[in-house]
């Protein structure tokens, strides 16, 4: 078992061997190509990195803007108690609880500091809309407020009201006075903010939109709330940095250099000193092993002259391998003569070493 796999690793080796001499000038290539490479990532990973351009925020601020609606129960319904606050509903019904209530409120914050003066103006406007732009329209004030000096984190909140049964009798006397005018109704509380300052050290003149509408649909009004809106602004700048590499990287250009050079440097001094060219005996044992299940280890009788007693010499062992195919026979192998011989009816086949 032990010789089996010694004959096993020499039959490797000798491959190795022949496979490298053959392909010689190919694996140099490759070889070079490799150490390029590896000088390639050596030298951007450790003497000139790349550099990357990130960008950094300095400062950023953002504004925060709600509304809070309501409406209290007044009339006698099998519903809601009287009394009883409706708070921030999806839709509210004039009929039991006729009085829309409310606040605005606008809050800022900021990364450093902030000093800006608030001016909220709520507005409440009636009117008639098709495809987006208004066909009529009515706006009257509905609150206000100012606040001064506000610094990150205030608020400032307005409250505002207005009666909804007055809102549909005005809806149905523009229809009785106009007649079926075209577009949709709505009622809008409209929030116009503006603020002036300073936020983060920077000047700030800004100013601010927000709308809460209401749509009638016939004794009732449907909220279209817009939730908490909030609007951010920052400040950035761009900065470069040096790209920073896994250690697989930084480990793997200079092994794959030492790796190729050697390699190349090895196979160099291999070539020069003919350790890796076969010799004409290794040669017939990798010759033979290769084709070993045609070739029975036999003994050849007769020695024969090959220019006189007509057995025919095959260039090649594989050749001779083909013609015992085609005979169905098997080659034989006389160690003692050196010689493989093939038997095709009175022909004799025969090949010596060294072999092809």
């Amino acid at each position: 078992m032990t010789d089996a796999v010694g004959e096993s690793d020499d039959k490797l080796l000798l491959r190795i061997r022949d496979t490298i001499d053959t392909q010689y000038v190919l694996i140099i290539g490759l070889l070079v190509l490799l150490m390029t490479a590896g000088l390639w990532v050596s030298y951007t990973t450790h003497v000139s990195p790349e550099t990357q351009t990130e960008t950094e925020v300095v400062s950023q601020w953002s504004r925060t803007a709600t509304f809070d609606h309501g409406a209290t129960v007044t009339g006698d319904n099998p519903v809601y108690d009287t009394g009883q606050r409706l708070q921030n509903q999806r839709a509210y019904f004039p009929l039991i609880s006729p009085v829309l209530s409310g606040e605005y409120r606008f809050q800022y914050a900021a990364s450093n500091d902030g000093n800006i003066d608030i001016d909220v103006r709520l507005q409440s406007t009636v009117q008639g809309r098709s495809d987006g732009t208004a066909l009529w329209q009515r706006t009257r004030d509905v609150g206000s407020v100012t606040a001064d000096e506000v610094e990150p984190g205030g608020t400032a909140t307005t409250e505002f009201e207005f009666d909804m049964n007055q809102t549909r009798v005005q809806l149905e006397r523009v229809e009785e006075t106009f007649g079926e005018t075209p577009g949709d109704p709505v009622v809008i509380v409209q929030a116009q903010t503006s603020i002036t300052g300073q936020i983060n050290g920077q000047p700030v003149n800004r100013e601010f939109t927000d709308e809460l509408r209401l749509i009638p649909d016939g004794d009732t009004f449907v909220v279209n709330d817009p939730g908490e809106v909030t609007n951010t602004s920052r400040q950035t700048r761009a900065i470069t940095t040096t790209r920073e590499y896994s250690s697989a990287r930084r480990l793997g250009g200079p092994v794959v250099v030492i790796l190729s050079a050697a390699g190349l440097g090895g196979l160099v001094v291999a070539r020069r000193r003919e350790q890796i060219t076969l010799s004409p005996t290794e040669r017939d044992q990798l010759v033979h092993s290769e084709y070993s299940e045609w070739i029975s280890v036999g003994s050849l009788s007769v020695q024969p002259d090959l220019p006189d007693s007509g057995a025919i010499e095959m260039s090649s062992l594989v050749d001779l391998v083909n013609v015992a195919a085609d005979a169905g026979e098997r080659v034989v192998y006389d160690p003692n003569q050196e010689r493989y011989a093939v038997f095709k009816g009175d022909r004799m086949y025969v090949c010596e070493p060294p072999l092809e």
